[in-house]
C-alpha cells in the first residue's frame, strides 16, 4: 500500500489533536492576560502625554501677555485626534494673532479654521520677515527637521521672525521613547536606527533626530540665537521633555 503524502517538510511533526488544543489554550490564557496589560500600558502612556502637552500649554500662556502675536511651527496634516495640532485647538485668543506653519499639504486644516492663517513652506527659509511675530510657539518639532544644519537653520529662523520663542523637545535618555515605544533602545542611535529599519522603517535619521539636554545645549550656543532659559519637564524625577525659551524676558 502506498503511504499517504504529507504537507509536512522532513524533520517536521505536526502536533497531535491533544497537543494542539493544549497549545492553543495556553495561547489564548496568554493573549488574555497581555491583551489588559498592553491596553493598560497605551492608557498610561497616554495620559502623561497629555499632562505633558498641558503642563507646556500653561507655562506658554503663562508668558504670553493678550493681544501678541503667535507664529505655530509644525502643523500636523493627519489631524487624527484630539492631542494633534493642539495648540491650533487650544489658541485663547483672537484668531487673527494665530498663522499656522507646516511643510505638509495642510489645505483640509485651513477650511477647517477659516478664521485662522496657514502658511506651507519647504522646510528652509520662513516665509516671513523678521520680527513679523511676537512669539514663536513650537511642541516636538525641532528632532523632525533633520540633521545638525537643519535644526540649526531652523533654530535660527525662528528666531529670525519673532521676538521670542518657545520650543520644546523630548529628552533623548528618557527611557520611553514616545514616537516608537521603544524601552532604551534608542540610547543606542545606531542600534535605535537599524531596528527602526527592521520593525519600523517610518522612522529614520532624517526626520527623527532624538536630542539630549548636553546636544541642545550646544546647538543652542552654536546657533547664536541669543539669551535662552532651557527647562527640563520632569516624571519621577527624570526628564522627559526640555523646553526652551528664546528672547528678552526669558522664564
Amino acid at each position: 500500500m502506498p503511504r499517504p503524502k504529507t504537507l509536512c517538510r522532513p524533520g517536521i511533526q505536526l502536533a497531535s489533536a491533544p497537543q494542539f488544543n493544549y497549545i492553543a489554550r495556553v495561547l489564548l490564557v496568554y493573549l488574555r492576560d497581555v491583551k489588559p496589560g498592553l491596553m493598560r500600558a497605551a492608557n498610561i502612556k497616554d495620559r502623561v502625554m497629555r499632562w505633558s502637552r498641558e503642563r507646556k500649554l500653561s507655562h506658554f500662556y503663562s508668558l504670553r501677555h493678550a493681544g501678541e502675536s503667535v507664529l505655530d511651527v509644525g502643523i500636523a496634516r493627519n489631524d487624527w485626534s484630539d492631542q494633534v495640532n493642539v495648540f491650533l485647538k487650544r489658541f485663547c485668543d483672537s484668531s487673527a494673532l494665530y498663522t499656522g506653519l507646516a511643510v505638509e499639504d495642510i489645505t483640509e486644516i485651513a477650511l477647517q479654521n477659516p478664521d485662522k492663517t496657514f502658511c506651507r513652506y519647504d522646510g528652509s527659509i520662513f516665509p516671513f520677515r523678521d520680527g513679523a511675530f511676537d512669539w514663536v510657539f513650537s511642541n516636538a518639532v525641532i528632532e523632525h527637521v533633520g540633521g545638525r544644519e537643519s535644526q540649526l537653520l531652523f533654530l535660527r529662523e525662528m528666531r529670525r521672525v519673532s521676538r521670542r520663542v518657545f520650543f520644546t523637545t523630548p529628552n533623548k535618555y528618557f527611557p520611553v521613547e514616545s514616537h516608537t515605544n521603544v524601552i532604551f533602545r534608542h540610547w543606542s542611535s545606531k542600534g535605535f536606527y537599524q531596528w527602526c529599519r527592521d520593525n519600523n522603517p517610518l522612522w529614520n535619521e532624517e526626520n527623527l533626530y532624538l536630542m539630549s539636554g548636553s546636544y541642545l545645549r550646544q546647538l543652542l550656543e552654536e546657533a547664536g540665537v541669543g539669551p535662552y532659559k532651557m527647562t527640563a519637564n520632569r516624571i519621577l524625577g527624570w526628564p522627559m521633555t526640555y523646553t526652551v525659551v528664546l528672547g528678552q524676558g526669558q522664564a
